[in-house]
């Protein structure tokens, strides 16, 4: 069968340049688009597709790729979260900075115009009394040239000691503007940074989830292959893993034609239910009786016909003349898998059977406890060689073509 299968600047100030260089810089974290998401495994060839032990392999190696993505995804998340705790902590250091700056400005333009005023003020008064002559008496009173020199020197030391003053104050009320401005911006970045994560998260959640439900369907699968993993040593008595549905999905999708007298979703509803209450694999049975009716087709000439509702060969052997018949379709596919159940449990009764027994004699049989696997049912229950082999090989092409549609 064929398979498809993520500078500050300095700031004026000492207090306010050593809290301005308190608060880390948050960078903006990579989208969640570069997560991680590595490919899944190659599946397997075809010529190993079916087989239990390759698609268990094929199965956890992609279980183990998509743990590790849904691991990284979750780690992502957890950065981001953390990242955004960090943010909200330096928004409000930069609120607090902005702050503090932006009153350090308005007190150094309050400075500036004060120092400003004063100078004019001293100006004007300077050359209001330019001409008056207690001015000019001042400087012709000097004892001596050296005297009057230094009196001038004192006169024009004082107006560049005011020019100086007035160029600091314009400095500090520059530097203070700027550093309240990179206190802004950074206020601005951190407030829209915290928004690309608040944003971010939920998107890596849906990954995660994303992630979550692929890892988990590989799981489901994995552990469906698991159950056959020992071939045709897998128990005869245990629970149906495929369901009616899955089995009817399977016949109808490969293009198989019944001969039945009833539905094959009814008969295949029968198989489940009628081996979960025998206790054994009603799935594998079902696959059992594709072997023994070519397809439930019951090609013409054999020893049953498809009114029989036999669908395991019971009584047919190869000295017989006709197999055993079943009133309808349920009464055959119960009296299939407590005989199974009796090759298996050495230990049953007819009185633990419920539905009862078909057969009356079922807890006698020679054969009762003496085959617990598929493996036991060659020259068993079938004459023919690797009869339990073909039973296991039809079910893992039933299991293949359903793993092949779930869309891993």
């Amino acid at each position: 069968m064929s398979i498809t299968s993520s500078v500050h600047r300095s700031f004026w100030i000492g207090a306010v340049l050593a809290l301005a260089m308190a608060v880390p810089l948050i960078d903006q974290p990579p989208s969640v688009a570069a997560l991680s998401r590595p490919n899944a495994p190659n599946p397997p060839s075809a010529a190993t597709a079916n087989v239990p032990l390759a698609r268990i392999a094929a199965l956890n190696a992609l279980v183990s790729t998509r743990d590790a993505a849904r691991v990284a995804a979750q780690l992502r998340r957890e950065e981001l979260v953390q990242r955004l705790a960090d943010t909200h902590l330096a928004e409000n250091a930069a609120l607090a900075r902005s702050d503090l700056l932006s009153q350090v400005a308005t007190a150094a333009e309050a400075r500036y115009r004060t120092v400003r005023a004063e100078v004019g003020a001293l100006a004007a008064s300077y050359y209001r009394n330019a001409g008056n002559p207690n001015v000019v008496l001042q400087l012709f009173r000097s004892r001596s040239p050296a005297e009057f020199g230094y009196r001038q020197k004192i006169v024009s030391d004082v107006g560049d000691r005011q020019t100086k003053i007035v160029k600091r104050a314009r400095r500090a009320r520059s530097a203070s503007e700027n550093a309240a401005r990179d206190a802004g911006n950074e206020e601005t970045r951190l407030h829209a940074l915290i928004g690309s994560l608040q944003r971010e998260i939920p998107t890596v959640d849906r990954e995660i989830d994303r992630l979550q439900g692929a890892l988990s369907l590989a799981r489901f699968w994995l552990t469906r292959w698991q159950s056959i993993g020992a071939g045709v040593n897998t128990p005869i008595m245990s629970r149906s893993i495929l369901s009616p549905t899955e089995l009817a999905d399977w016949f109808s999708g490969t293009h198989r034609r019944a001969r039945i007298t009833v539905s094959m979703s009814d008969l295949t509803q029968a198989f489940v239910e009628e081996g979960e209450a025998a206790k054994v694999r009603g799935d594998i049975a079902f696959a059992q009786s594709i072997l023994e009716t070519g397809s439930f087709f019951y090609p013409d000439g054999g020893q049953l016909q498809p009114t029989d509702n036999n669908f395991a060969g019971m009584d047919a052997c190869d000295s017989c003349a006709k197999g055993k018949s079943f009133p309808d379709a349920r009464t055959g596919v119960r009296a299939q898998m407590q005989l199974l159940r009796v090759y298996a449990d050495a230990n049953l009764t007819n009185a633990e059977l419920n539905p009862p027994a078909v057969d009356p004699k079922l807890d006698t049989h020679f054969l009762k406890g003496r085959v617990p696997t598929w493996d036991g049912l060659t020259h068993t229950w079938a004459t023919a060689d690797r009869y339990g082999d073909r039973i296991i090989e039809i079910y893992a092409q039933i299991l293949g073509w359903l793993t092949d549609h779930a869309n891993l």
